[in-house]
Formats: structure tokens, sequence, C-alpha cells
């Protein structure tokens, strides 16, 4: 779902989501089992950030009710062309649905793209159910080891101060705020996350979670999927697919399932 605020001229372009299609067809991605699996038993189905709707689309639970939305009018005229089975919905920050509504709702590479990631994330917990799955999936770009193709900062002086930050949250149960880094999008031409926002981070994700009451039955930075690991990178894998911390949080891409007991 991309943010409102961006321009126009780059969500209102066909073969913007025609990329963002491949992404959804990616079935080796570990959050595309992930999206089958509660999908599959799931009742009433939210994606919040749908794009084109193929990744919808391909949940194999054709009895679930599946609903999309997106801010994209582009995005959403897409997705009602190709799927004219589900219903998507063009939104705004706020969704337009009741409280506890979905037992399964999923949000996969979007978090990067929006401007307030606290209120995004509290409207997908409002409008899960008791006892509901909550699945987020992004690319891990607020880890201490990491930036965004938009960061400014000096990587080195990022992760001094990255490990002191982490070193806080590992004592802290629960946070009230995320903390994530803001970046300007490169809006002249499309390369991939040029468009990021904003740049999540698997630790003060699963804190920030647990502080909305939801219970963390899984949390992973996906170290497997490291595809060019290089010099700088391959200490911290060592570390991570171990399991230490704050290591194991370091991976390239965040994948967490809440679940909402109340």
């Amino acid at each position: 779902m991309a943010t409102k605020d961006l321009p126009e001229t780059i969500w209102k372009k066909r073969d913007y989501y025609d990329f963002a299609r491949k992404g959804s067809l990616n079935t080796r991605h570990p959050s595309f089992r992930l999206i089958q699996k509660y999908g599959g038993t799931a009742k009433r189905i939210l994606d919040i950030g749908c794009g084109e709707g193929t990744r919808l689309a391909l949940i194999k639970n054709k009895s679930a009710e599946r609903i999309g939305v997106d801010v994209s009018q582009t995005a959403i005229a897409l997705a009602k062309s190709k799927y004219p089975k589900i219903k998507f919905y063009k939104v705004g920050e706020s969704l337009p649905f009741s409280n506890g509504e979905f037992d399964f709702v999923y949000s996969a590479f979007v978090l990067e793209h929006v401007r307030r990631p606290e209120k995004f994330l509290e409207e997908a917990v409002r409008v899960l159910a008791n006892d509901g799955a909550l699945l987020l999936v992004a690319p891990n770009f607020g880890s201490p080891n990491r930036i965004s193709p938009n960061s400014t900062e000096n990587r080195f002086v990022k992760l001094l101060s990255g490990i002191k930050k982490d070193l806080s949250l590992l004592f802290r149960a629960k946070v009230d705020s995320l903390g994530w880094q803001k970046v300007e999008p490169k809006t002249d031409s499309y390369t991939i996350d040029s468009d990021t926002t904003v740049e999540p981070y698997l630790l003060s994700l699963e804190r920030f979670l647990k502080g909305k009451g939801l219970k963390i039955v899984k949390a992973s930075s996906l170290w497997s999927q490291e595809e060019r690991l290089s010099l700088f990178q391959s200490p911290f894998r060592i570390l991570g697919t171990i399991g230490l911390a704050p290591f194991k949080f370091w991976g390239p891409h965040l994948v967490v399932v809440g679940k909402k007991h109340v």
C-alpha cells in the first residue's frame, strides 16, 4: 500500500504494479508459505496494501471472504479488473472496518512505504479478531547493519548507534514507539525500493506488537534469504544464524506473526 503522500507519477504507472506482481508470484519466499498456512484456515482475510491483487488471489482457500485494500486507485482498478470475485477497496489511513472483523490480516512489503507506521499497525491490530493472526513482511532496512536505498546515513555510524539502541531494546519487553528512521523517496524514476519512506526493523516491531497485546508466535529476519553475502555481513550472519541476540534480528527481511488475545 503506497503512502498517499507520494506523487501520482509513481502510483499511477501500471508497470509499477507489473513489477510488484512478480514479487507476489515468488512462491519460494517463506512469507508465501505463511500466507497460505494462515489463509488456508481463515474465514475472513484482509490484505493491507494489496496492490494489483495477485498475492491475495493466490490464497488457496476459496471459501474464505477475501478483501484487499490499498491507497492507490490505480492498484484497486487493476485488482478489480483481474480478480472480479475478490473484494477490493481504496482506503485512507484508517480502515473502514469494525473492530475484530478478520481472523487473518497480513501485509507484505508495505511497511517500508508508509508515513506513519504506528498508525498503520494500530489499525491492523484493531480489525484483527480475538485469536486471529497478523502477518507482517518487509525489508529489514532499520537493522543496524543495513540501510535503505534512500538512506543518507553513514553505515558505520548507524552500526554503532544501532548496537546501542539494540542493547536498550533487548531489556524492554514492550515499546510504545517504533523509532524507525524516515527517508525521502526517489520519485523521478522507479528502481526497486526507491519508494521507501521509512526503515522497518524486526526487533522494535516485535516489541511494539507485544505492547499492543499480541503474542508473537514467529519473528525471523530470514538470514537464510541473504543472496549476496558481503564481507561486512558475514560475521553478523554467523552470529545471527546461531540465534545470538541482537544479531538474529539483523537479517535481510523481517517476518512477524502475532496472535491476538484479549
